[in-house]
C-alpha cells in the first residue's frame, strides 16, 4: 500500500517538473511569478459595433440601454437623443465625472455625435476603458433626427450652460 502511494506522489511530482519545464521553453508561456493585466491596443475597436438609425431605435427602451451624446454643448442644447447623457470630447471636471456617472447605470452605451466619425473616438474610448458593449450610430444625430426618432432639446445641466437644463420633450423617451 505505501509502494503505491510513494509512486503516485512520485509520478505527481515528475508531472508537475515536467510542466513547469515545459512551460518555461514556450515562447507564450504563463507567467508564474507575477500577473500583468492584459491591455488592449490603442487604435483598437475592442466591443465598438456600429449600428443603424432603424437599429437604434429598435433599442429604445431596452433595459440598460444608454444614449451618449459626443458632441457639444451647444449642438446638445438645440437637440439631442431623448434621455441622453452628455458626454462630449472635451468634458472636463465635475461634469465628465457626473456624466461617466450616468454611464455606469448601462449595460450597453449607444454614442453618437455630428457624424458616426465625429463620435468614434469617443466610443472606442469607452470601449477600451469598460466592459460593456458600446455601439456607434451611424449618420450621427443628423441621421437619428431626420430618421424620425425620439428628441429633446434644452442645456446640459452638468454642462452649466444655457437655460438651466430644462428639457424640452419633442418626442418619446428612449
Amino acid at each position: 500500500m505505501v509502494s503505491v502511494l510513494v509512486r503516485a506522489l512520485i509520478l505527481v511530482a515528475a508531472g508537475a517538473v515536467a510542466g513547469l519545464v515545459g512551460n518555461a521553453v514556450r515562447p507564450d508561456r504563463v507567467a508564474l511569478l507575477g500577473f500583468t493585466t492584459p491591455t488592449t491596443c490603442e487604435g483598437a475597436e475592442a466591443g465598438v459595433r456600429e449600428v443603424s438609425v432603424t437599429e437604434g431605435q429598435a433599442l429604445c427602451g431596452t433595459p440598460g440601454l444608454v444614449f451618449a451624446d459626443a458632441r457639444s454643448a451647444e449642438s446638445y442644447a438645440r437637440g439631442h437623443v431623448a434621455g441622453a447623457v452628455h458626454l462630449p470630447c472635451d468634458a472636463k471636471g465635475r461634469g465628465a465625472v457626473d456624466a461617466i456617472a450616468q454611464l455606469d447605470e448601462g449595460t450597453t452605451v449607444l454614442v453618437y455625435g455630428d457624424s458616426t466619425e465625429a463620435a468614434r473616438a469617443v466610443a472606442d474610448s469607452l470601449a477600451r476603458r469598460s466592459r460593456r458593449p458600446v455601439l456607434l450610430l451611424q449618420g450621427g444625430f443628423p441621421a437619428w433626427d431626420s430618421g424620425g426618432g425620439a428628441c429633446a432639446s434644452g442645456a446640459c445641466e452638468a454642462c452649466g450652460t444655457g437655460d438651466g437644463g430644462h428639457a424640452h420633450d419633442t418626442g418619446t423617451a428612449p
